[in-house]
């Protein structure tokens, strides 16, 4: 049909083809690190790159997920549009993602996992959304190198759910090797930043939610989606970095830390490690607030989890102008001099919004009355006139930006919230106690520790009760690992976390179904 040429930040890449294919197909083959959250199904409108040449005309669905600038500016969803000859596709500039990496742990003693004290081990966290791993001195329990990424399978859907859903079509090789690809390369560049061979790499602990460490083995994931929701193998044990396809040496010993269940990961049982909650005399809870709202409640000797499927609404999928949180992104709104005030993150000109400021949004709505408990946008409220506009439904302009929500991201962010705080209702009442009786309430997780505390409470994402208790521990997932990594006895006592855990299946759960229903209002 004719000649595609694909440019990216780095380089020209091109490629000829005797059939229409869509935009997505072409990046797909190139292997471009693109997000498609998704995956594919004309849902989300984030595949957004710049195409010109030959190419089929926009229909009205690609149309009203574009903006008449947009549009003017050569701007096509890669989903939609096909190539019918030669063209020209340009990626759209990939700024700089703040992504968490830091996270606090407990105190231990030094015992590597694989018996020396000189060299270095590496230790990674698979998030759904992002990628983060670490380059460990076996004999410190600071790292000296941190690479992050965001997870180059989000071409292939944003939540766990549609990944398994592309690996039922598809096979789960392309996963497996997007995944792999990503973690050789940053594992390679973890040891040139820091001047080592990889032979000097000795041990290496990756984690992460169960799904992500399926597609990571090349472990078909079918079963965990389907009831009774079995997983292929809950890990916990070493792994052959040569048969998964990692460049790590041959003398590299490799584990996966055990996961709990199908839906409450190995990532959780390393939070839990790293908040040194299991060993407390105390009622604890920790949360992961993300796409899949994993949770856990220490009480009365009992380790109870569950995991909640909030969906990718807090990291920006699925809301009209949602995004991570890059340059360009409003990452906080306010209420300053009697108005709606936000920042944006590079000081840049505002073109989108992402997770910790969509809770501000919403909870700055509910104040001002723009919005009412049930969610619905108030047309007749006495700022509306300032605030609403009409973007084909019934939107709230954030501030004096161009940026909004629209009555169905706001419903989107119910849903999630509810979710959330259902599960947490849930867990204190399968433990017999009241909120009122947590004495720690950690929230691990890149989403939630950039939230703020107020807006969660004021939406009704996490219990008003718990504010005081707070501790946020960062990346839990990730300074679990490198416990793992860096010390037998926390690998062992990870495995015991896991057992330990009792899973709380929600879905058959009509306390869960009560509370959800219940909890839909702000």
């Amino acid at each position: 049909m004719g000649l595609v040429k694909i440019q990216t930040n780095e380089q020209m890449i091109q490629r000829e083809y005797r059939e229409i294919v869509t935009i997505a197909d072409v990046l797909h083959d190139c292997k471009a690190d693109f997000s498609m959250p998704c995956g594919g199904n004309h849902t989300c409108g984030k595949c957004k790159v710049m195409a010109t040449g030959c190419l089929s005309p926009m229909n009205s669905e690609e149309k009203k997920r574009l903006l008449p600038e947009e549009i003017d500016a050569h701007i096509r969803l890669a989903c939609f549009a096909k190539i019918e000859g030669d063209a020209t596709v340009t990626l759209l500039s990939g700024k700089a993602e703040n992504i968490l990496t830091a996270g606090r742990m407990e105190s231990f003693t030094l015992d590597p996992i694989c018996r020396e004290t000189e060299g270095y081990g590496i230790a990674a966290d698979i998030g759904t959304t992002t990628v983060v791993s670490y380059l460990y001195p076996l004999h410190d329990t600071k790292p000296v190198q941190i690479v992050s990424s965001h997870n180059q399978q989000s071409k292939f859907g944003a939540d766990v759910i549609s990944r398994i859903e592309y690996s039922n079509q598809n096979g789960v090789l392309p996963l497996q090797q997007a995944i792999v690809s990503q973690l050789n390369q940053s594992f390679s560049e973890l040891c040139q930043k820091q001047n080592i061979s990889m032979d000097s790499v000795k041990g290496c602990v990756i984690t992460g939610n169960t799904t992500m460490l399926h597609l990571l083995c090349g472990l078909d994931p079918h079963g965990i989606a389907v009831a009774p929701f079995t997983p292929q193998s809950l890990f916990g044990e070493m792994f052959s970095a040569k048969q998964i396809g990692l460049s790590l040496p041959e003398h590299c010993l490799l584990y996966l830390p055990r996961s709990i269940s199908s839906y409450v990961g190995a990532d959780i049982t390393c939070a839990i490690l790293a908040s040194g909650m299991a060993n407390k005399q105390e009622n604890s809870f920790i949360v992961d607030i993300g796409t899949n709202g994993e949770m856990a409640l220490m009480a009365n000797g009992k380790l109870k989890c569950c995991s909640t499927a909030a969906g990718p609404a807090f990291e920006g999928a699925g809301i009209r102008m949602g995004m991570s949180a890059h340059a360009g992104a409003i990452d906080r709104v306010w209420v300053e001099n009697g108005e709606i005030a936000y920042s944006v993150i590079g000081k840049e000109k505002a073109v989108g919004i992402c997770g910790s400021a969509i809770i501000d949004a919403v909870a700055v709505f509910l104040k001002y009355g723009l919005i009412d408990e049930t969610g619905l946008i108030n047309q007749d409220s006495e700022h509306g006139a300032q605030y609403l506009i009409d973007q084909d439904e019934t939107a709230l302009r954030i501030g004096n930006s161009e940026v909004f929500l629209t009555q169905s991201d706001i419903r989107k962010i119910q849903l999630a919230k509810s979710a959330i705080c259902a599960g947490i209702d849930t867990l204190i009442h399968e433990c017999g106690i009241t909120v009122q009786q947590i004495d720690t309430f950690y929230i691990a997780g890149g989403f939630g520790s950039f939230i703020d505390k107020k807006s969660a409470v004021a939406i009704g994402l996490i219990p008003e009760e718990v504010v005081s208790c707070v501790s946020v521990i960062g990346n839990g997932a990730g300074s679990g690992a490198a416990m793992i990594l860096l010390s037998a006895d926390k690998k062992r006592r990870s495995e015991s976390i896991a057992a330990l855990a009792e899973d709380v299946e929600l879905s058959s759960n009509s306390y869960f179904m009560d509370r959800y229903i219940d909890r839909m209002m702000f």
